[in-house]
């Protein structure tokens, strides 16, 4: 006698999947539950939060990712706001930045008059600046960061100040990378002025006439980055995270898609948030969106190693009184950057010590990622001691190196365009919304915003569909 055949379980239905719990999905969670809508989030690893994680260990408190944001940035203000954390200001000897140029710590300048004093610059690299207002608008649509800069304010400006900046910040080639994408606002500036510097007296004139802004500051909170994005999952309703979840599919279905994950499990939803990088996007959306697919695809991920090391206060010959130090690599030196993070925050290390975290890798050594971490805590040393010119064997303290293959997201020449072709390919199926840094920003505020926008739109077309 047989028995009758066990039906398979019914597909469960869900309003919303959120795939991706770094802070952009996160942000798309948090809102749509602040306007009552369902949803799940699915996360491929253990843990929420992305790239954003802070750890302690032997007294030392370190990032594994960004390590600030800015007072400026309103809806992070915001969220803090409704989730009832009080961000922490810097110490205020991290405004300063320092350069290492021609085999010496200098001070960056902070105010505009500064650049004509400063050691930075030769007297022709200055001269050179002073003719800004003379130079003709730039007239291509797209252009590298390099050669913009070097058009506008000279050669010595973009290989002194700008390269490390970018190095320091994404990583990257000033070579390759798109001043539109990178740069949009200063882009935005010299297209209408056409000068840098007319476009800043005006916004100087302009800014007077305002109410008076108190002066922006740096931000974290006691407990490092991690703290808000605790927040935000603790603040999900129960079981709308789900943990150790990978998605194998995306399939169309009848009533809008079918999500299909890694244990075999479907879901069935009407609309998705992908807050995932883009080449995992690209994955996901390969048969469902091909055209989409393909140009996500071509967005490029640098990788980068990072060093966190302690030391005694007494064995660095500086009063680190500054937020950290970038490195020009036309210096010859592995290293990128550094971040002096226990003067930004001094409880970050224990007392009589300090923690400085050190770049190495991205676009110009690509191979770091693929060393030992003794190799790269060796490098992050010497290049430490050629810095600070530091004589006999230095010893750090404390070590954590950190591994990223695929760190940051590279807006190369041609990224607003490749975006456009994205969004509008995805809007020709509805439902389907991106999340994320490699969109239109790198930095927190942006990857926020985007997370905010995509909870928006599904609000609004969630809206348009009721009778």
């Amino acid at each position: 006698m047989h028995s009758p055949d066990r039906q398979a379980p019914p597909i469960q239905t869900i309003e919303t999947l959120i795939i991706g719990a770094g802070i952009s999905g996160l942000t798309a969670a948090y809102h749509l539950h602040q306007e009552g809508r369902s949803f799940e989030v699915l996360e491929a690893s253990n843990r929420a939060g992305g790239l954003i994680q802070t750890e302690q260990k032997d007294g030392y408190t370190f990032e594994w990712g960004p390590h600030t944001f800015p007072s400026t940035a309103q809806e992070i203000i915001a969220l803090c706001e409704a989730l009832n954390l009080l961000p922490k200001a810097t110490h205020g000897s991290a405004e300063k930045r320092y350069l290492y140029l021609n085999g010496k710590l200098s001070a960056l300048p902070t105010k505009p008059w500064q650049a004509l004093t400063t050691t930075v610059l030769s007297l022709l690299g200055k001269l050179r600046l002073l003719r800004e207002p003379f130079q003709p608008k730039c007239q291509a649509d797209d252009m590298s960061v390099a050669g913009f800069f070097s058009h506008r304010l000279g050669r010595e400006v973009a290989e002194n100040l700008v390269d490390p900046f970018i190095s320091g910040i994404y990583a990257g080639n000033v070579e390759t990378l798109s001043m539109p994408a990178v740069f949009p606002k200063v882009w935005q500036m010299e297209q209408q002025a056409g000068s840098l510097f007319l476009a800043a007296k005006a916004a100087m004139q302009a800014a007077k006439k305002q109410p008076k802004k108190s002066r922006m500051k740096l931000m974290s909170f006691e407990g490092g980055l991690q703290t808000l994005t605790d927040a935000l999952a603790n603040a999900l309703p129960p079981n709308a995270l789900r943990l150790n979840c990978p998605v194998r599919q995306i399939e169309k279905a009848a009533s809008g898609y079918q999500v299909v994950l890694e244990s075999g499990e479907a879901l069935e939803t009407r609309n998705i948030v992908l807050a995932v990088p883009a080449y995992v996007a690209a994955r996901l959306l390969k048969t469902l969106a091909p055209e989409a697919s393909r140009h996500l695809e071509k967005i490029p991920y640098n990788g980068l190693s990072v060093a966190h090391l302690g030391f005694h206060a007494k064995q660095i010959q500086h009063p680190l009184d500054g937020f950290g130090c970038l490195i020009p690599r036309k210096e010859n030196i592995k290293l990128l950057g550094a971040i002096w993070a226990s003067s930004l925050f001094p409880e970050r290390a224990p007392a009589g010590k300090v923690l400085l975290s050190h770049f190495i890798g991205g676009a110009h050594y690509p191979e770091a990622i693929w060393h030992k971490a003794s190799q790269i805590q060796g490098q992050a040393v010497q290049d430490l001691q050629t810095v600070f010119h530091l004589k006999g064997s230095l010893e750090p303290q404390f070590s954590n190196v950190l591994f990223y293959e695929q760190a940051i997201p590279q807006y190369s020449l041609g990224h607003l365009q490749r975006i456009s072709a994205i969004e509008t390919d995805l809007k020709k199926r509805k439902g389907l919304h991106l999340a994320g840094n490699y969109i239109r920003g790198i930095a927190l505020n942006e990857c926020v915003k985007s997370g905010i926008q995509a909870a928006e739109q599904i609000k609004l077309a969630q809206q348009q569909a009721q009778p």
